[in-house]
């Protein structure tokens, strides 16, 4: 892992989070960066639940941090 990257992810989210894949991590590292951390999370809580579901249902698996969906490069 790239330490500038873990770095900040400690800065922003402290060193006892759950530390999500390399992926998720440079995102949320990302929005914080940028100042649309709250904004994106405010608009994903609204839907959140109804998307864990179907992720849920679809891929008949738990949702975890670990869940094999987040393995997706989505920005790509």
């Amino acid at each position: 892992m790239e330490k500038e990257l873990l770095k900040k992810y400690i800065y922003y989210f402290g060193n006892k989070p759950p530390f999500p894949p390399k992926q998720i991590m440079e995102s949320l590292v990302r929005m914080k960066d940028d100042g649309t951390f709250d904004k994106k999370l405010k608009a994903v809580s609204q839907i959140g639940d109804k998307v864990r579901s179907e992720i849920e249902t679809i891929s008949k698996d738990h949702m975890t941090i670990n869940h094999r969906f987040f393995d997706e490069k989505f920005n790509k």
